[in-house]
């Protein structure tokens, strides 16, 4: 008997790691395929079936979708970022000129202001008049040509300040080219023939054309530059000189930083309102002289309110001081009744209300759009005079 259990005469049948390692071309070693496992043959060029369709393309996945979306988005929003930091970011200097004694300081968010409907409707006529007419546009890239200043499109703010209610300055904010204003305004007045105006050091001086001793003549305007590039422009050489040099001072007046339009006074400003109207409204002057600070803010907009926040001067309550403020109100109604209205004072009087909150006393009340309306109108009535006075100064000589 053999060995094995496998019979001599019968074939050996090849193991799985022999199906493995066996060519797949040999035909030897390839199984046989039974009818059932027979595969049709493949169809020829003299086969009437129609070929198999191609496999049809997946659709998109939503993880797909959603990149596609999120990288639209993101290049949008790096767009966007790129116009504001390079063309509307800026960063708020005017503030950093207020004089340090200055009592008085009013600040104008001039993009909100532009927003405002009465402003559209008044100012922006002005701006497509001085487009059309050639002298006007001739002389305005003259100046933007030596400045760098494309007024008003460049700014973005303007800050009003005074020491004593009689020397007044004027800060103005914005994409402004710096150290060009002062000398491009000199070579303009001296190309075109300008009368009353002088160079004082940093400053350009606009004093009385009509006097023949321009350097004696006493100043109408004097302009300066700041090294950030905020334009000064005053009503006397000292008070611009003050604002030049950057400083911290203004934070002691404690301006509301929201708002188109914000306004403080120190204590200092309402004791000077005080003894200018003590001859004729004595019950205010009383009032004036008890209060330490001021802030408000006027909200522009279809509804515009005022509101005003009052700091008891020391030793004086809140409930007393809103109590005799509601009483003055009153009163004033009377006295301004025999007045003109200007630009809805009376109206806006009419609802005031002073109320103590905490240590402080607010007034707020509604200021009338109509009367805002008509101070805009006139102020644009007035500013169309200038530019009509202004507009016939002779222009440079052409070229020969």
């Amino acid at each position: 008997m053999s060995d094995t259990l496998i019979e001599e005469d019968e074939p050996i049948r090849p193991t799985v790691t022999d199906d493995a390692a066996a060519p797949a071309g040999d035909p030897a070693q390839a199984p046989e395929a039974t009818p059932a496992d027979a595969s049709p043959a493949t169809p020829g060029p003299s086969d009437d079936r129609p070929p198999a369709a191609p496999p049809r393309p997946r659709p998109p996945s939503i993880a797909a979708f959603l990149v596609g979306v999120i990288a639209f988005f993101a290049l949008l929003g790096g767009a966007a970022l790129g116009v504001y930091f390079f063309f509307w970011r800026y960063e708020p200097t005017a503030l950093r000129h207020v004089p340090g004694d200055a009592n008085i300081v009013v600040r104008v968010e001039a993009a909100e202001l532009a927003l405002f409907g009465p402003v559209r409707q008044h100012f922006l006529p002005l701006l497509d008049e001085a487009a059309s007419d050639a002298s006007r546009a001739s002389r305005k890239a003259r100046i933007e040509a030596a400045t760098g200043l494309d007024f008003p499109s460049d700014l973005r703010e303007i800050v009003i300040a005074s020491t004593d209610a009689s020397s007044w300055v004027a800060l103005a904010g914005g994409r402004i080219p710096k150290g060009r204003l002062v000398a491009g305004l000199e070579k303009v007045a001296r190309d075109e023939g300008w009368t009353g105006w002088r160079r004082e050091g940093e400053l350009l001086v606009i004093a009385d054309g009509a006097r023949a001793d321009v350097a004696r003549a006493r100043p109408r305007a004097v302009i300066g530059q700041a090294d950030d590039g905020t334009i000064v422009l005053g009503t006397d050489v000292e008070i611009v000189n003050a604002a030049l040099p950057a400083s911290d001072e203004w934070q002691r007046l404690a301006l509301p930083e929201q708002g188109a339009v914000t306004f403080a006074l120190t204590g200092a400003a309402w004791s000077g309102a005080a003894g200018a109207v003590s001859a004729v409204l004595p019950r205010a002057a009383a009032l004036f002289r008890r209060v330490a600070h001021a802030s408000g803010t006027l909200r522009l907009g279809a509804d515009p309110e005022l509101s005003m926040r009052l700091s008891p001067a020391s030793g004086e309550g809140a409930a007393a001081l809103a109590s005799d403020a509601q009483a003055l109100l009153g009163s004033l109604k009377l006295t301004l009744a025999m007045i003109p209205d200007v630009a809805g004072a009376k109206a806006a009087l009419e609802g005031a209300q002073a109320a103590a909150q905490g240590e402080r006393v607010e007034i707020r009340t509604k200021w009338p759009h109509e009367g805002l309306d008509r101070a805009c109108a006139d102020l644009a009535q007035r500013a169309r005079a200038a530019l009509d006075a202004t507009g016939a100064a002779p222009a440079p000589p052409a070229p020969p």
